[in-house]
C-alpha cells in the first residue's frame, strides 16, 4: 500500500478550483510496509462517483530496499489522465516490527500535459494491535504542493481482522488544502496473499462528494 494522489483522485473533480489533486491500494492511509525485495505487486480499484467514473492501476516493484510505483487513471466524465510516481523506503521498526516508519516521495500530473503539477513526501507509521500482527492502526504526517495548494497532510487508519478472511478498514485524511475525506468498508483475504477491498467513501470541500470503491491487491512475483 502506498501514499499517492491517486487515491483522492474524485477530489480531482470537485476540488480542481482550488487543487486538482490531493491517495494504496484504494485507500486515503498508506501504511509503512513494502512489498517484499524483488518482488512486485498490482494494486488497482474501480471508483463510482455521481458525476464520473474512476479506473486506476498502481503497479508496484521493490529494487534495493525501495519500492517504486507508477501509478495510472482515467477519470470518465471528466476527460483526466492523472498518474504518480513514487518511491518508498522503510526507515526503522521497533518491539519485532510491530512498530513500523517509512518515507515515501511521489510526484503527480496528467498525462495531456509534460511537466508534473505536483510532489509530496509522506511518513507513514504503522502500528500492530496484538500479539499476531492481524490488526494494525496508520497515521499519516507530510507535506504536498501543487500549482494551488501547499501545506501539511494528515491521516490516521485502522484494518481490524475480524474474521479469518475478513477485515474492517475505517479511515479519514485531509490534505494541504484542510479539505477531509473519510472511507468505511472491508477488505476479504484472497489465496495467495491477494486481497478485494469495497469501501464508501466522502469528501467534505468546496463540493462534497460521496463514492464507492471496489479496488483489487494483487501480488505479481514471490
Amino acid at each position: 500500500m502506498r501514499f499517492t494522489f491517486l487515491r483522492l483522485a474524485p477530489l480531482w473533480a470537485t476540488l480542481s478550483a482550488s487543487s486538482p489533486l490531493h491517495a494504496a491500494a484504494s485507500l486515503l492511509v498508506d501504511d509503512a510496509g513494502t512489498t517484499p525485495q524483488g518482488t512486485c505487486q498490482l494494486e488497482s480499484w474501480s471508483r463510482h462517483a455521481a458525476s464520473h467514473l474512476e479506473l486506476t492501476a498502481v503497479p508496484a516493484c521493490t529494487l534495493a530496499g525501495t519500492e517504486l510505483s507508477l501509478g495510472v487513471s482515467h477519470l470518465r466524465g471528466e476527460g483526466t489522465l492523472p498518474w504518480a510516481l513514487g518511491a518508498k523506503r522503510a526507515l526503522r521498526h521497533w518491539h519485532e516490527e510491530r512498530l513500523q516508519l517509512a518515507a515515501s516521495i511521489e510526484t503527480a500530473g496528467d498525462l495531456r500535459q509534460a511537466a508534473a503539477r505536483s510532489w509530496a513526501l509522506n511518513l507513514p507509521l504503522s502500528v500492530a494491535l496484538g500479539r499476531q500482527s492481524l490488526s494494525a492502526a496508520h497515521f499519516n504526517a507530510g507535506w504536498s504542493r501543487s500549482r494551488h495548494e501547499r501545506g501539511i497532510t494528515l491521516g490516521a487508519g485502522i484494518d481490524i481482522r475480524i474474521a479469518p478472511t475478513w477485515s474492517l478498514l475505517a479511515e479519514q485524511a485531509r490534505d494541504a488544502a484542510r479539505h477531509r475525506s473519510s472511507q468505511l468498508g472491508v477488505r476479504r483475504h484472497l489465496p495467495g496473499e491477494a486481497s478485494l477491498d469495497l469501501l464508501a467513501g466522502r469528501a467534505d470541500g468546496r463540493t462534497a462528494t460521496s463514492w464507492i470503491t471496489v479496488g483489487l491487491n494483487l501480488p505479481l512475483s514471490r
